[in-house]
């Protein structure tokens, strides 16, 4: 019961509101030098909502979807990915797929994923490729938003990543927990079929793409128990882990050669911030937030490629709304506002 009440708190989100500036959803504009924020909300509470702060005037519309749309985004949505001139939120519970005009968020599209529990999103030319919880990867074309084709993975697949005309796909087999998953697959695009499976460190969960283009970065985020989290890098050129880091990890985020990552534990509540140069593969500041801002729960981490600025979002309780922390190179806290329940995906417009 534990557990399963630990996914539940990792599936929620809700509603929103902002704490520098908030504007009324007749004022909301879209200024392009800003960034969304997806609220995943609270599991089943249809309460998910996308937060919209404009980084030249200091405001933030609470949720700018349904200002802008007349309706809400949904419930729990999973992922926030912008592509060409369209974002794309993938809303798991509802079950769908969320297109909208990059520059207005007005929705221009639905992807319909009845039964199949949608998860994360990538691109790769004029197709998108949708995880989904029920053990399979769905392709459609972002200009019709008609699903072409499904292929079977590992069970409740999560991340995704494409590099060398491969998909990669990151098996949790959250549903089967104790028993978590354990493998990555590989995805040949030109055929779109699986052509490998990679063994892991258990729950694999999220992948990036190496700034070498040759390599990826995979988390997995263990048992909960006695198998730590932890950071792998696989080679595109054999598929294979080629190195596993010895420390936590939750998530990251990769600018330049550098990434910046937490790690955080959900029982002591304690975590870090810390920076891993990626030529050397070294860490090289333990402690990124020299001020004394303080976090509750990092449940999301964004860098501005403007400027290098660090985003952080605390989820807090996982129940109340949460905040957007702006962070300089030197690790100093800039700004913070405040958003919707659980914010995680972030996307800057510049």
């Amino acid at each position: 019961m534990k557990k399963l009440l630990f996914f539940l708190v990792l599936m929620a989100v809700s509603f929103t509101a902002c704490k520098k500036k908030s504007v009324t959803p007749d004022d909301a504009t879209i200024d392009l030098n800003g960034l969304y924020i997806l609220n995943e909300g609270v599991w089943e509470h249809n309460n998910s909502s996308i937060s919209y702060y404009n980084l030249d005037n200091n405001t933030c519309t609470a949720d700018i979807f349904t200002a802008v749309n007349n309706r809400g985004l949904g419930d729990t949505g999973n992922d926030l990915q912008r592509y060409g001139s369209k974002l794309y939120c993938v809303v798991n519970t509802s079950e769908n797929v969320q297109v909208m005009d990059l520059y207005t968020a007005k929705v221009v599209g639905t992807v319909p994923l009845q039964g199949k529990s949608p998860r994360r999103i990538c691109f790769n030319g004029p197709k998108a490729y949708v995880s989904c919880f029920d053990g399979t990867v769905v392709k459609f074309d972002t200009a019709s938003l008609t699903v072409e084709a499904t292929v079977a993975v590992g069970p409740n697949p999560e991340g995704v990543c494409i590099a060398h005309g491969k998909l990669y796909v990151a098996n949790t087999g959250g549903y089967n927990a104790p028993n978590y998953g354990t493998t990555v697959t590989v995805i040949d695009l030109s055929t779109f079929s699986a052509i490998k499976n990679i063994n892991v460190v258990d729950n694999p969960s999220r992948l990036f793409l190496a700034p070498n283009q040759q390599d990826i970065y995979l988390i997995s985020n263990g048992n909960y128990y006695d198998v730590s989290p932890r950071l792998q890098k696989i080679s595109t050129a054999t598929d294979e882990v080629v190195r596993t880091f010895d420390f936590d990890i939750t998530n990251m985020a990769i600018f330049g050669n550098r990434a910046y990552l937490y790690s955080y534990n959900f029982s002591t509540q304690a975590y870090t911030v810390q920076i891993m140069d990626l030529s050397s593969e070294i860490i090289v500041n333990e402690h990124f937030i020299s001020d004394n801002t303080s976090l509750d729960t990092p449940y999301g981490i964004a860098v501005n490629s403007r400027n290098g600025d660090v985003y952080v979002t605390d989820a807090h309780n996982f129940t109340v709304n949460g905040d957007v922390y702006c962070f300089g190179q030197d690790g100093i806290k800039k700004f913070s506002f405040e958003v919707g329940i659980n914010p995680s995906a972030m996307v800057f417009l510049n």
